[in-house]
């Protein structure tokens, strides 16, 4: 039996952050993990989706070069794109656990249910704690469907030594984007299959429209509307039935429609904890209803994105919180997200929607970025841009973008946002050339 002052329940990047954070402030820490030490976003996830993502951007730069014959095409190798990410990933968890044990914090390895409010059970060892961090994020929903049984996942798609030539993707948010841009860079036919009329609903819609008619010139098919009904295995592929009356084969089915709290193993319920299907509850504090368990990340209900980003502020605070006088509340900054698509998407701020209800307080200025250097140099087709002002005072509010540089044109945005920058201010700054920064500045002049 191990004694601590905290023990951490999850080793994603919002665990690591607090238990090397309260480490580092002289408290004696473990860090439960049932699986991989790192998460999922190192393991599964994120991290992954990013060097995939690579391969995707070089083969599409490569085909818009092409159209002027200024290059050849590039044809990505799945297996070796594959061989090359593993020998960057596959030794993350083992280096998270020695980095921990190097600080001082001992890693536990196994699944943690609650015995009490200060002790837990780990494969039948008892360890006991003043506090608990909740930070066990999230896993894929699993849809109740003839033939779940015959779903892969998103660790699936992102860890396969070999992909399929014909696939389908149930869900319309984040990730799908993320794996049809992967997908059909790597020369693979793609379905998306959507239970209603709506993707990616956290952007502007009019981007969407614009991101999916793209999607669709590349290859990729949309099914709107219409839900999948059952999977029927065939000798060599499967058979999918949708509520429409359509029917198709695919090699393979991926279902990504949504995240939920990785909580059901907790053994909650005994502790008389609040929880719903959406996560734990948690107060201004992200202190649980049980005075000394705190939570962070994706198993939480807060009205945050689920992101990394978001999972690690969180984290940053609780190390504040649990270390300090514990009397600020956490206090969210301006948010700011990106798809990982082709082109991206991403905004910072008031989101367009917000604002096109509200225009007698807000205005909208869209500008068509393609004849900036920084996109018409690499053939872009589609770099939009939209700020959102306030009519009071012509203070920047928001800004949303679909570029292939989306994501780094946002951020300028965000710093712009988090200063109280009016439109007047950009104009002050000089940016170097040549760079996208510098491009920024002719949209305001």
């Amino acid at each position: 039996m191990g004694k601590y002052d905290v023990i951490v329940i999850g080793s994603g990047l919002g665990g690591l952050t607090v238990a090397f954070g309260l480490n580092k402030k002289g408290f004696k820490v473990a860090v439960v993990e049932e699986d991989k030490f790192g998460g999922i976003v190192a393991n599964y996830g994120s991290t992954r989706k990013k060097e995939l993502v690579t391969f995707a951007e070089l083969k599409l730069a490569t085909e818009r070069l092409a159209e002027k014959a200024a290059v050849n095409e590039l044809f990505p190798d799945w297996q070796e794109a594959m061989q090359y990410i593993d020998t960057l990933e596959d030794v993350q968890s083992d280096n998270h656990k020695e980095a921990l044990k190097k600080a001082g914090i001992d890693p536990i390895v196994g699944t943690a249910k609650f015995i009490d409010e200060h002790n837990i059970n780990v494969n039948g060892t008892i360890y006991e704690a003043e506090k608990f961090v909740l930070a066990t994020g999230a896993k894929s929903r699993k849809l109740q469907v003839e033939g779940s049984e015959h779903f892969n996942y998103s660790a699936d798609f992102l860890t396969q030594a070999e992909l399929p030539k014909n696939i389908t993707i149930v869900g319309a948010g984040i990730i799908a984007f993320a794996f049809m841009t992967i997908a059909e860079a790597f020369d693979v036919n793609v379905r998306v299959l959507q239970h209603d009329d709506r993707a990616l609903a956290d952007f502007d819609s009019e981007l969407v429209k614009k991101l999916i008619e793209l999607n669709t010139k590349r290859g990729i098919k949309y099914h709107f509307d219409e839900q999948l009904l059952s999977i029927q295995k065939n000798r060599d592929n499967y058979l999918i039935t949708t509520s429409t009356g359509d029917s198709y084969e695919t090699d393979v089915v991926y279902c990504v429609a949504g995240r939920v709290p990785n909580i059901s193993d907790l053994n909650l319920e005994a502790l008389g904890m609040e929880f719903s299907n959406h996560g734990i509850s948690v107060d201004e504090y992200l202190t649980t209803n049980l005075a000394n368990i705190y939570a962070c990340g994706d198993c939480t209900e807060t009205a945050v994105p689920k992101l990394a980003t978001y999972a690690v502020y969180q984290a940053d605070y609780l190390v504040e919180h649990l270390s300090g006088d514990g009397l600020k509340s956490i206090d969210y900054p301006i948010p700011a997200m990106s798809t990982f698509s082709q082109p991206k998407l991403a905004q910072a701020g008031m989101s367009i929607a917000e604002a096109q209800t509200k225009q007698e307080l807000y205005r909208i200025e869209s500008i068509d970025m393609t004849s900036w250097l920084a996109y018409k140099r690499t053939n872009d087709e589609t770099a939009i841009l939209k700020v959102i002002y306030a009519n009071s005072d012509d203070r920047i509010v928001g800004v949303t973008s679909l570029s292939n540089q989306a994501d780094m044109l946002i951020n300028y945005f965000t710093m712009a946002l988090h200063a109280g920058w009016k439109k007047s201010d950009l104009k002050k700054i000089i940016f170097a050339y040549p760079s996208l920064a510098n491009d920024v500045l002719r949209a305001f002049h």
